[in-house]
């Protein structure tokens, strides 16, 4: 549509059509009568050109496309058209947005009848389905002529580049379970007084309370029984460790090992924050790609964001000597690092080892393994051709190297959360809030 300036109406063609089925009829029954219907099509000929002429012209139309946020990976998103029509009167407009690749739209093109003024909006639904940087292109419409025989082409300048951010769907699905948790939440027990060690409150001793909590000093001054209110441990260090070598960059349902570790690492990273914890994060390939240090001021859950959106997983070997001697400097107090990486490559995960061992005591570190069902299931399969015997021995020898590698991770008190890339973020968030519970930080 964009190369032409213009398009014929349904109702052009309707007209067209009638006067081409008397053109059949009177070959039949009068040929002299000919003239009349091939005559009937150049009058609709001219009057389609005339109404292209006489039409409003497109430049009295302005289509803006205001987008003050960054939009949301895998999650439906609303985008809004701002039309000017200063043409005087109404006019039918057809609106094809330029939307950036890998996006799904929904209602798009938009047609609709805009009055003449400005303060119509226009709206359709766009879901990004990569993380990055997201270029619109300008907006395209056609107008409707007086007579209704055509479209005109116009378009307004829209470019810009806005930034679609991982892990928000996943958030906006934990997030009342975060801010709200119930009875049977393992949230809960972290927002709750009177358990924990660290000082929240004083208050009257009531029958059923822990005497243990007794507050002797106040009790004593008051006269009165005084209770101790504590809560599990606030600000403590959360650093996050994504590896963005070689190994991250197989998909698995659709989206690169990173992805998924990313879409993981920003639902924990939303957790610890709501629940007063500092959070650090650092994204490694063969040199450090990101740093960002602890901290929990206002903003910086966004400052994450920033840093980490947009970077890909390389063909290179991530050198964890360097990441993981800079966590040792950088982070003076204890921390619970946790390194999203994958242990299918001996030589890759070696550093890994070396370096996560002088981690400890100082620092907790745990390591989230992603499991790939698709090799799972390539092991187990039974083979019908040589091919896929051939297949099946790698995936099996894979898999085995893989079993060797936690092994080795358990057996010297490094925890692993082994899990699949579709329970990755609720098995790394349940073990977070196991390691506050039981106060191993």
């Amino acid at each position: 549509m964009r190369s032409w300036p213009f398009f014929f109406t349904a109702r052009f063609f309707v007209l067209f059509a009638v006067a081409s089925s008397m053109l059949i009829a009177l070959q039949f029954f009068r040929p002299t009568g000919l003239l009349v219907p091939v005559g009937v099509d150049l009058f609709l000929l001219f009057f389609a050109v005339l109404d292209y002429f006489i039409g409003p012209s497109p430049t009295n139309i302005e289509i803006d496309r205001p987008i003050p946020y960054p939009l949301a990976v895998d999650r439906s998103n609303d985008i809004h058209l701002e039309i000017s029509n200063t043409t005087g009167r109404p006019v039918s407009l057809i609106v094809k947005d330029d939307f950036p690749e890998k996006c799904l739209p929904r209602m798009l093109p938009i047609r609709s009848v805009v009055g003449p003024g400005s303060g119509t909006r226009l709206m359709y639904k766009l879901r990004p389905l990569e993380r990055g940087d997201g270029e619109f292109g300008n907006i395209y419409f056609w107008l409707k002529g007086r007579l209704g025989l055509v479209w005109k082409r116009g378009s307004s300048e829209a470019s810009c580049t806005t930034k679609l951010y991982p892990g928000l769907a996943l958030i906006e699905q934990y997030r009342l379970r975060i801010r709200y948790p119930s009875a049977d939440n393992p949230i809960r027990a972290l927002r709750k007084t009177g358990e924990g060690y660290e000082f929240e409150s004083l208050r009257e001793f009531a029958v059923g309370d822990d005497s243990r909590l007794i507050h002797w000093k106040s009790s004593a001054r008051k006269g009165k029984l005084i209770l101790r209110q504590n809560r599990v441990e606030r600000s403590q260090n959360i650093f996050l460790v994504l590896d963005a070598g070689r190994m991250m960059t197989a998909r698995v349902s659709g989206k690169t090992k990173l992805d998924h570790s990313l879409n993981a690492a920003l639902l924990l990273a939303y957790s610890a924050l709501e629940l007063g914890d500092a959070v650090g994060v650092m994204v490694v390939g063969r040199e450090v790609q990101a740093f960002v240090p602890p901290a929990k001021t206002p903003g910086h859950f966004g400052r994450i964001l920033d840093a980490t959106y947009a970077l890909p997983p390389r063909m290179e070997e991530p050198r964890f000597y360097r990441a993981l001697s800079t966590v040792f400097t950088k982070l003076r107090r204890r921390s619970l690092i946790v390194i999203f990486t994958d242990l299918i490559d001996e030589r890759a995960s070696e550093g890994l080892m070396r370096y996560g061992l002088g981690l400890v005591p100082r620092h907790l570190p745990v390591v989230v393994a992603m499991s790939d069902t698709e090799v799972a299931e390539i092991a187990d399969g039974i083979p019908e051709t040589t091919q896929d015997l051939y297949r099946r021995g790698v995936a099996a020898e894979m898999l085995d190297r893989r079993e060797r590698l936690l092994a080795r991770l358990k057996s010297v008190g490094i925890p692993v959360v082994d899990t699949p890339a579709e329970r990755m973020a609720s098995d790394v968030l349940d073990r977070y809030l196991e390691i506050k519970t039981r106060h191993r930080l």
